[in-house]
């Protein structure tokens, strides 16, 4: 029995959709692009935290990356946020702080961005080790400031 009139096409198709989501990087599902493969992966996590810092200093944690109304990406924005022109990170920073004064009241003053690194092998019994955070950037109404 022959194939049918349509097979030789649609396995071409199929079979060229493969190679262009591989090689241009795209991630269209099911067409993977095999990146969980392909990438180096290391027992170090490194990621951004921000807190909202309030008059008398208590800092809060500041949910800018699950934030709603444009603040999403902030890992995004953090990778490359040192490369930015300073009025860019200025205008960043003064939006975030307005959008931590919504959250936690008048009293915020500024938010602090942590640059945070988790080593997964260390351990403390069965829990993880806590993670290291070292001050990056601080933000309050007069703009960005990077830390010492």
């Amino acid at each position: 029995m022959a194939a049918p009139r349509y097979a030789r096409p649609f396995v071409a198709l199929f079979l060229a959709t493969l190679v262009v989501c591989a090689v241009a990087a795209w991630n269209l599902w099911p067409f993977s692009n095999w990146e969980l493969f392909t990438r180096l992966r290391t027992d170090r996590l490194t990621g951004w935290e921000a807190v909202a810092v309030d008059r008398v200093g208590r800092e809060r944690a500041d949910p800018i990356a699950s934030s709603a109304h444009g603040y999403r990406g902030f890992a995004f924005i953090m990778a490359d946020f040192s490369a930015r022109s300073a009025a860019d990170r200025n205008a960043i920073c003064v939006t975030w702080l307005d959008g931590a004064t919504d959250e936690w009241g008048a009293s915020t003053r500024l938010v602090r961005i942590y640059h945070v690194v988790r080593q997964l092998a260390d351990r403390q019994g069965e829990l993880a080790a806590p993670a290291r955070r070292t001050l990056a950037w601080t933000c309050s109404a007069k703009g960005a400031r990077a830390a010492a």
